[in-house]
């Protein structure tokens, strides 16, 4: 346990690091992913405990263990879950879910799953032995079950607005765009919304790690090739398209009109062609 916290923070570290460099938009899948960052960690340290002898002396086989197993079991998994199924929902049927009713369940979800399962720690620590089918009231555990038992109810309930959202989104509109959300980067954003029968009518160019990127921001790509314009650059064969250089000119005003014209012709000394 305590080894495979090394590639975990690993891991944990990588995904801050990925949010920390984007630009976010607080739509229900980030949200839905920051909640599984948020039950990761605690799943996380929890186990760390776990591991170290002197305090598991005292939290084996107590409702610690049914806490810390739930956060990175059920927690993490549903939280991420929700997330992919958000977000890919209108690349499988066409249609977005509604964003209130998603933020509606996340809040719920989130705060029946942690009001169900937090307290389970401290119910551990006050040593309540869990497979126990009952307990007396001079145990001294009954506010703590009762809390929980209420985040259960809250828990379930969150399911509710999920299931009308997606009762509700049959009857939405088309998207009738290949990356409704904009900014996807992986091949699947490069096809219609849903995809037909054989997924792609053409295959699109893949010349990056992000294809479907390329294939709707080609003007973005351009700037980047301007920045990396070595021939065996993955954006040396990035498309030309109209007010090219009108936006490498906004992005670089000191290089005047020394770049690529929009025909491909070579505005600058280099002989090379890039």
């Amino acid at each position: 346990t305590f080894l495979i916290a090394v590639p975990t923070g690993v891991k944990f570290f990588n995904w801050i690091g990925t949010l920390w460099g984007g630009s976010l938009s607080f739509d229900t899948p980030l949200i839905f992913a920051l909640g599984f960052l948020t039950t990761f960690l605690f799943g996380g340290l929890t186990g760390v405990i776990l591991a170290s002898p002197a305090l598991d002396f005292q939290l084996s086989d107590s409702y610690f263990v049914v806490a810390h197993f739930h956060y990175v079991v059920f927690g993490t998994v549903v939280f991420a879950m929700f997330a992919g199924f958000y977000f890919w929902w209108p690349k499988l049927t066409g249609r977005m879910l509604d964003e209130k009713l998603g933020k509606i369940h996340f809040w719920l979800l989130f705060v029946g799953f942690h009001l169900t399962f937090l307290v389970q720690h401290w119910l551990g620590v006050e040593g309540m032995p869990r497979r126990y089918a009952d307990y007396s009231p001079t145990d001294g555990f009954t506010t703590l079950n009762e809390i929980s038992s209420v985040g259960a109810f809250l828990l379930g309930a969150s399911t509710l607005p999920f299931f009308y959202n997606v009762w509700k989104s049959r009857k939405s509109p088309l998207v009738g765009l290949d990356d409704p959300w904009g900014w996807g980067r992986s091949l699947e954003w490069a096809t219609s919304s849903p995809p037909p029968r054989h997924n792609f009518h053409s295959l699109p160019r893949i010349r990056s790690e992000s294809p479907a990127f390329d294939l709707h921001h080609p003007e973005i790509a351009e700037l980047e090739l301007l920045h990396n314009p070595d021939e065996d650059s993955i954006f040396a064969d990035a498309p030309n398209v109209n007010g090219k250089s009108e936006a490498i000119d906004d992005a670089t005003p000191e290089r005047g009109t020394d770049h690529e014209d929009i025909d491909g012709t070579a505005g600058h000394s280099d002989e090379k062609d890039h």
